[in-house]
């Protein structure tokens, strides 16, 4: 059981999150300011800085939270799936539905890869993504609709793709755009049928 003051402490923690959240969504990363942060958060500076190193320190645990929400969000869009490729096809419909929405196409697919570097954005974001792909591959093939293939470089491999959909979409929005990344998805997992 958590003491009053971790209580306490996980609560700023959060509110700082979700001020920074609003802020990068709404006004940019770049001129949104620590002390501006600070005070939609309702917490002194000294506070933050307690949580948080500086700006970009804050923007990695926004884009930590929000990949989270993502995977659940696309997670609870593919459950009930009658079978693997149902809930693949449900997954990937889902993602591409989400890259759409303003605030994850400018944080996610935008602005947290510019602040953060390619390779720390891959590290935050394949310690969240390639665990749920893994087993989704798995299901795959014990369903025999793909082969024999190493599944946690396979998980990798797709979430590259889906990161690369998520980064061309977040630059056009045009629904032919969305409609040929789907149609790429399924080119692939049809690809990857044969023995490996």
């Amino acid at each position: 059981m958590k003491s009053l003051r971790e209580e306490h402490a996980e609560e700023t923690r959060k509110a700082i999150i979700k001020a920074a959240r609003h802020m990068f969504a709404s006004k940019g990363y770049d001129v949104s300011s620590v002390d501006e942060i600070a005070m939609a958060a309702k917490v002194t500076s000294g506070a933050l800085y307690h949580h948080f190193r500086n700006k970009r320190d804050i923007m990695r645990a926004v884009f930590e939270v929000m990949d989270v929400e993502l995977a659940d969000r696309v997670r609870a869009a593919a459950a009930g799936a009658k079978d693997a490729i149902s809930h693949f096809q449900r997954s990937v419909h889902a993602l591409l539905d989400l890259c759409q929405e303003q605030e994850i196409r400018s944080i996610v697919y935008q602005q947290a890869p510019r602040v953060l570097g390619w390779d720390e954005y891959r590290i935050a974001d394949e310690s969240i993504g390639v665990a749920g792909l893994v087993e989704e591959l798995s299901n795959l093939r014990k369903e025999g609709k793909i082969g024999d293939y190493n599944n946690k470089l396979l998980a990798s491999m797709f979430l590259a793709l889906m990161n690369e959909a998520g980064f061309q979409m977040a630059a056009n929005q045009k629904k032919s755009l969305r409609r040929e990344c789907e149609r790429i998805f399924q080119s692939f997992l049809k690809g990857l049928s044969g023995a490996g």
